[in-house]
């Protein structure tokens, strides 16, 4: 969406920075605004829904609610992924329950009518219709979703023509393409919390791309990441917007140490570094020496997002002596639940009717990256 003139405008430390606009306060409250949401940005492009290890199996399936849409996704016979619209194509059933995971070995069959789809999608089975009735199964398949999979995430794009994912994925201020050396297409799911924040899914978005928040109302936080006690998320010199953790620690963890097995082949530096990436508009990515968490938003309307945050591990270490994960996800999780407080006092905030848009001061900058990036795929103009 944006040039790399643009990029290099809010990375560049060097340039006047003048303070410029938050989003309107009705873009974080308006009904109006979360349904042209729904369809320019959460059916519009690619999306992050889950971890492609979920769906490892032929017959797997995994289904999501998207911005209340449900759809599911399946390992077919020959081993590639499927989406579709959770909906059957007799008269609009939904037959699958949202967040359901499982495995139908060969076929789905609706609850209501018995109709039933292989795993391509394709209509195979019609108890009660006739065959002198004129009938063409082959006329009414499953709703096809576009799918892709990087690093062992799975992205879905709800839109009819799909741009690649890899365009998707290289549009931002940042990318987790950075970030192969991680390996993560091995690592797999070894602890998951999932959290109902009561706020817009742009402010807990904006919430990850700063720390000016940071001394306030994470202490323990900025006693592992020195540069986050200054407000800054990065120091425009370490290389793909790294964060050095305080001398001797190795770990994200209270103390900075744990016992989990280091990752295999990252670069020296990485041993001490903490690194926060973001893809637009609902992935956002930790990675440590020894896990990575991420978490996913989901919005369930204007005013509350149900975030799920998942720690990836190497799969041998999962379930081995070694295996002691709770100092990073105690640590995780109460700078989660700082977070989503402050998050909630934010949308009571921005529903005011003082409030009509807030400033960003330099520190902000990616929040206000973020901002024109919402802008341009809302189809507005950027503020520049």
């Amino acid at each position: 969406m944006r040039t790399e003139k643009d990029r290099a405008a809010v990375r560049d430390d060097s340039l006047r920075w003048r303070p410029r606009p938050t989003l309107h306060g009705r873009d974080y409250t308006s009904e109006e605004v979360w349904e042209q949401e729904r369809e320019r940005i959460w059916f519009g492009d690619w999306v992050c829904i889950g971890r492609s290890e979920e769906v490892a199996a032929p017959g797997d399936y995994l289904v999501r609610d998207l911005a209340g849409e449900s759809i599911f996704v399946v390992r077919n016979r020959e081993g590639l992924l499927r989406c579709f619209y959770n909906v059957c194509s007799h008269r609009g059933t939904k037959f699958l329950d949202d967040d359901a995971r499982g495995n139908v070995r060969k076929a789905f069959r609706c609850p209501y009518h018995a109709w039933t789809f292989d795993l391509d999608g394709r209509l195979i089975g019609t108890p009660n219709v006739r065959e002198d009735e004129l009938f063409d199964r082959a006329d009414y398949p499953l709703s096809p979703i576009a799918i892709g999979e990087y690093a062992g995430f799975l992205f879905v794009n709800l839109s009819p023509e799909p741009r690649p994912l890899m365009e998707a994925l290289t549009d931002g201020a940042e990318s987790i393409t950075a970030f192969e050396r991680y390996r993560m297409e091995e690592l797999r799911i070894g602890h998951r919390l999932v959290y109902e924040v009561e706020a817009n899914w742009k402010i807990v978005v904006e919430n990850y791309n700063e720390c000016l928040h940071c001394p306030t109302v994470h202490p323990e936080l900025v006693q592992v990441v020195p540069l986050f006690r200054f407000g800054e998320v990065w120091d425009e010199r370490t290389r793909d917007d790294g964060n050095r953790m305080v001398e001797g620690a190795t770990s994200f963890t209270m103390t900075g140490r744990s016992e989990l097995p280091k990752f295999p082949d990252l670069d020296p530096e990485d041993y001490g570094m903490y690194y926060g990436t973001y893809e637009f508009p609902n992935l956002m990515l930790n990675l440590h020496p020894d896990c990575v968490m991420y978490y996913l938003a989901f919005p369930r309307g204007p005013r509350h997002t149900t975030v799920v945050s998942e720690y990836l591990f190497r799969p041998e270490v999962i379930g081995g002596p070694d295996f002691k994960p709770q100092p990073v996800i105690e640590f995780w999780d109460l700078i989660s639940r700082q977070d989503w407080e402050v998050c909630a006092r934010a949308q009571t905030g921005v529903g005011s009717r003082a409030f009509t848009t807030g400033v960003f001061p330099r520190q902000d900058r990616f929040l206000f990256w973020f901002n024109e990036e919402y802008r341009l795929a809302m189809g507005r103009p950027p503020v520049g």
